[in-house]
């Protein structure tokens, strides 16, 4: 029996089988991304409805468009147990070989950044169990909205970055950066945070994303100032997090033991 499982073991952990999943995620995206250009709508409410209710929904009764992702999470848990497996089994040589020599610690690099990046899977994997992505919701300047952690946001208004140049004249008042002043009041906390594209604010447990906002231009007609967000709560971030934190320790062991042999 013992044999039996060794045997399971080094072929969980077999450099072929990596090769084979590698070659099969290949063939699968290519495939998933001809399915995108015909179907990118269905896969959007993913991040509002979360994997699970979507796969068992959207993915389930889509599944000339979809039916890439369900082998893609399959060849993905495949290929985290097959690093799993491969890794610990040669960190479990390297120990063996090497842990009366000094600096043997600095041969775990390539084994940390492994373990690093299945941490990263798993953080990324959580992310879209646990996490909650409440409605959209559009404010106009003035209004305010309360989260349900008790925080209050409030959105003042812009303080606008416009185009200014001649080589792009069509441009010339557009917005290119909206900052978009909001008042955060959370119990005895009160403070003026800035919101654009790609810079979310963090309220309590939640975060704040920019999704649109109005006016684009310099004095463009009648339009109320308005931003529309949408706000999640990840209570994973901090394991990807973590994850890369170790792939970056385990870089600088690797970069450190070349350092050294030079």
């Amino acid at each position: 029996m013992t044999a039996i499982l060794r045997r399971a073991w080094l072929a969980l952990g077999s450099i072929h089988l990596t090769v084979a999943l590698c070659l099969a995620l290949a063939a699968d995206l290519g495939l998933g991304y001809l399915s995108l250009q015909r179907g990118l709508n269905i896969f959007v409410p993913m991040s509002d409805t979360g994997i699970f209710p979507w796969l068992f929904t959207y993915g389930l009764y889509n599944l000339g468009v979809t039916a890439w992702f369900f082998i893609l999470i399959a060849l993905l848990g495949v290929l985290f147990v097959n690093t799993f497996a491969c890794t610990t089994e040669r960190l479990i040589q390297t120990f063996a070989a090497n842990h009366r020599r000094p600096g043997w610690l600095l041969k775990l690099a390539p084994h940390v950044m492994h373990y690093a990046v299945l941490v990263i899977l798993a953080g990324y994997l959580c992310s879209y169990v646990f996490s909650e992505s409440l409605p959209g919701r559009g404010i106009r300047v003035g209004e305010s909205m309360t989260l349900p952690d008790g925080a209050e946001v409030a959105f003042v208004g812009f303080a606008p970055e416009y185009y200014r140049g001649d080589r792009l004249a069509e441009f010339d008042t557009f917005v290119m950066k909206p900052n978009a002043r909001l008042i955060v009041s959370h119990g005895d906390e009160r403070r003026e945070e800035t919101l654009n594209f790609n810079q979310p604010i963090r309220v309590g447990s939640y975060g704040l994303y920019m999704n649109d906002y109005s006016p684009r231009r310099q004095k463009r007609g009648m339009s109320a100032p308005n931003i529309r967000l949408t706000i999640r709560r990840d209570p994973s971030s901090a394991v990807y997090l973590t994850g890369v934190l170790l792939f970056v320790a385990g870089l600088g062991l690797y970069v450190f033991d070349r350092a050294i042999k030079r």
